[in-house]
């Protein structure tokens, strides 16, 4: 079914309201996953592995439940996504972890910047002046960050890098989502085969790398357990069907609430503070990233259609 060229806005009916209410959903429960992960005491390369493990199977019922497959020839396709997912989500563990939450979503919501420096490689687009601006702005919120949390305890530089890697990597795998999305493949099956490619992938590096499984402790499941559930069956999942129906900068503008809301959580629960430098640069690097993505336009397939066609 061709996709239509005209841009649709918020105002287009309660289909598109369905999708923007999912894409908010999916936002929430993605910021309350590094608090989860933050309280897992085993180290990232040993309770990442368990927690795909654990996900295949839900991943794989909620396809089936929303009417898609897991095929051979469909865990072919998600090969390169699946495995970058799985190294994804091991730099982004390791960054909560080795960072204060504060920096490693931060850097994080640096995403959608990334997303246009490639977009006219890769869709043909032509950034404007202001974009690239921008971009050096937002980049330098992100520094302010970063640099003065040095004077924080809770951040380290090696979470920082981890950082980093999780946004190029993320980045990545979200430019082959949205084309395999864009290209009519399920939403359900897409994860399932991607969580299953991850777990093949990620598994085996464990074991040759020699982590300990067992220093994951009784509290650690259930915080593994919560990980599969809300970031991973809710958050992934609505944010998959969402995204090809939404326009894509109104989907990376939401994204931004993320970052607000994990720092608001690890200061209620882990006590985490931020320097009043750390709070400027967030401030400009959230406004900067603003602009950019709502100076930005995309073609987006209306949900009506699209629901029949999947």
């Amino acid at each position: 079914m061709p996709r239509h060229k005209e841009t649709h806005h918020e105002t287009d009916g309660p289909q598109h309201e369905l999708a923007l209410l999912a894409c908010i959903a999916a936002v929430i429960a993605w910021s309350v996953g590094p608090l989860f992960v933050r309280g897992i005491t085993a180290p990232s390369i040993a309770f990442t592995p368990i927690r795909l493990v654990l996900s295949v199977p839900v991943m794989t019922l909620s396809a089936y439940m929303s009417g898609g497959r897991l095929t051979m020839a469909m865990v072919k396709k998600c090969f390169i996504p699946g495995v970058l997912f799985a190294a994804s989500m091991l730099s982004g563990f390791m960054s909560f972890q080795h960072t204060s939450i504060a920096n490693a979503t931060l850097i994080s919501a640096l995403q959608p910047v990334l997303m246009l420096l490639v977009a006219p490689r890769l869709f043909g687009e032509r950034p404007t002046v202001l974009r690239i601006c921008m971009c050096v702005v937002a980049l330098g919120g992100v520094s302010m960050v970063v640099f003065a949390a040095q004077a924080n305890s809770e951040a380290g530089l090696s979470g920082d890098l981890y950082a980093l890697i999780n946004l190029v990597v993320w980045s990545s795998y979200f430019v082959v989502a949205k084309k395999a999305r864009d290209d009519g493949t399920h939403a359900g099956s897409f994860l399932a085969a991607v969580f299953l490619v991850a777990t093949l992938v990620l598994v085996p590096v464990a074991i040759i790398v020699g982590a300990d499984f067992s220093l994951v402790n009784g509290n650690d499941w259930w915080l593994i357990a919560a990980q599969v559930i809300v970031p991973g069956l809710i958050g992934h999942t609505l944010i998959t069907w969402a995204t090809r129906y939404l326009d894509i900068t109104l989907v990376s503008l939401i994204n931004l609430l993320s970052p607000a809301i994990s720092m608001a959580g690890a200061w209620i629960i882990y006590s985490q503070s931020m320097q009043t430098l750390q709070v400027v640069g967030a401030v400009v690097m959230l406004i900067a990233v603003g602009v950019v993505v709502r100076t930005r336009n995309s073609n987006v397939q209306p949900v009506a259609e699209a629901i029949t066609a999947e």
